[in-house]
């Protein structure tokens, strides 16, 4: 078959002919339909360490079909159209029996520390894996794990209605993010950006406000439009700076949450402090969580069709790696 590889020693991604995936009796082997190109793909392509060794195959954001399973398996049959959740846990570690798969000690993720699904075939964990009914194409429901993102870390802020949200960063998390905060949590929405396109596409998913920060520091004009800073921020740009935006927003006692990983960045804390706001991490998401995405994409409460950017076929995997490095789509998704 046709595979995207990573070899972690080197920048950049190589297209090789390789086996089949073996799949143990708990598996099951899809054929690949569609796969996203994530944020996370796009460090996994930029990065290398020459002392790393072990190719793998990069591509967690999965949606095909059913072609074998394990003897194992239960509630499955060949034809089957699914989507996979990332988060492999081991089952018995005390996150795992807490249904929070995403924070498990053991944890395995597709597409980053085992095989994924940039490729014709990949074998997945059964308990991965969620059906999607026919009137959900394949290309939307590669959205079901940045719309679980979003949903996690909204529902970890514990939104309310009417209240104030910014989300910082119009990425497909920060989109998806948008519109849930707006249409299911009925917030009012600000959205702030570096890239005109996609604050429009905000403004069309329900944003009251948008703000390009090339322009000026909205800080002040936020601050106003809020009386006294927005209930919730969310940081979703993967910008250290944006964190610190999130920090002059946020009104007193209000929650700030980080939906990017950050290494070690520098902010001032003192506001924190003082205004008693509350910082959240946010990773991955959990079982339900896929599962309400999956949900809302086959009732088409949202619409992702305007977040995809562009399609390629699998063997011009490096064209669209760099389509996506040029930010002129939101959502980049490979058709093996």
């Amino acid at each position: 078959m046709l595979a995207v590889i990573k070899n972690p020693s080197e920048v950049g991604i190589s297209l090789e002919d390789t086996s089949i995936p073996e799949f143990s009796p708990w598996e099951v082997l899809l054929k690949v339909k569609a796969v996203g190109i994530c944020g996370s793909d796009l460090r996994i392509f930029k990065y290398a360490d020459p002392n790393r060794r072990g190719n793998y195959i990069p591509g967690h954001e999965v949606s095909g079909e059913v072609v074998e399973m394990g003897e194992k398996v239960h509630g499955f049959k060949k034809g089957d159209r699914v989507a996979t959740e990332i988060c492999i846990g081991c089952a018995i570690c005390r996150y795992c029996r807490k249904g929070l798969v995403n924070l498990c000690e053991n944890l395995n993720e597709i597409g980053v520390t085992m095989n994924g699904g940039m490729a014709e075939y990949v074998a997945v964990p059964a308990r991965n894996v969620h059906r999607i009914p026919e009137n959900l194409s394949f290309e939307e429901a590669t959205f079901a794990d940045p719309l679980a993102c979003s949903i996690r870390g909204l529902e970890l802020a514990g939104i309310k209605p009417f209240s104030w949200v910014a989300i910082l960063g119009p990425g497909a998390i920060g989109l998806l993010a948008t519109k849930v905060a707006k249409d299911i949590r009925r917030s009012n929405v600000i959205v702030t950006g570096t890239n005109d396109n996609r604050l429009e596409l905000a403004k069309e998913f329900g944003a009251e406000h948008t703000f390009n920060i090339r322009n000026s520091d909205p800080t002040e004009e936020i601050l106003e439009i809020t009386n006294g800073g927005v209930d919730y921020a969310f940081e979703a740009a993967g910008n250290p700076n944006a964190l610190q935006q999130a920090i002059d927003i946020t009104r007193k006692n209000g929650s700030i949450v980080i939906m990017t990983v950050h290494k070690k960045i520098q902010i001032d804390v003192e506001p924190v402090i003082r205004n008693e706001l509350t910082l959240i991490g946010s990773i991955c998401y959990n079982y339900k969580e896929f599962d309400q995405a999956v949900d809302l994409l086959a009732k088409k409460k949202l619409d992702v069709k305007p977040l995809i950017g562009h399609t390629f076929p699998l063997k011009e995997a490096a064209q669209a790696f760099d389509f996506c490095f040029s930010r002129k789509g939101v959502k980049i998704i490979l058709l093996p």
